[in-house]
């Protein structure tokens, strides 16, 4: 990629990116951070990059700093439920649904989990640009959607029952 197309590839794609992370890690600002280690990363790498997968390339930088910034935060506070900002609050007006339920169990999935919803869902991506974007096969993105799916449904029905 060339660097005169940074900027527009920025400007295009930081909160598709940002949403991403954010569903990987625990608050906002946390994934601000990330975001902008994930863009100076892409930076530095430029020269590396070809055009046609710098997306998908991005999506993988930002797993990785997420994963690792995971696992340097775990070692001294809990993740909270705030990763799931980006779904919308139930609104004023009586036709919006609620999605407290669903947020609090999104937030309760394992990462892993968590992304290929995110990525399923609300990027709207294909099975194969998520297993391009995560760098796992076709096979494994189904099978975790499927655990995710049943691991969400189990949760919403046993907040049903409370």
């Amino acid at each position: 990629m060339k660097k005169e197309h940074f900027e527009a590839f920025l400007t295009a794609n930081e909160k598709r990116i940002f949403n991403y992370v954010l569903t990987l890690c625990a608050n906002e600002q946390d994934a601000l951070d990330i975001v902008q280690t994930v863009f100076i990363a892409v930076y530095k790498n430029l020269d590396r990059i070809d055009e046609a997968t710098a997306l998908a390339y991005t999506y993988k930088i930002a797993r990785n700093k997420c994963l690792s910034f995971l696992k340097q935060k775990a070692h001294y506070i809990n993740m909270e439920p705030e990763r799931f900002n980006c779904i919308p609050e139930k609104t004023a007006t009586t036709n919006e649904t609620d999605y407290t339920v669903l947020k609090n169990a999104i937030s309760a999935l394992p990462p892993r989990l968590a992304a290929v919803i995110q990525l399923q869902y609300y990027e709207k991506m294909s099975y194969k640009e998520i297993s391009a974007t995560l760098g796992i096969s076709i096979k494994a993105v189904e099978s975790l959607l499927v655990r995710a799916k049943r691991t969400l449904r189990k949760k919403i029905l046993q907040d049903k029952e409370s």
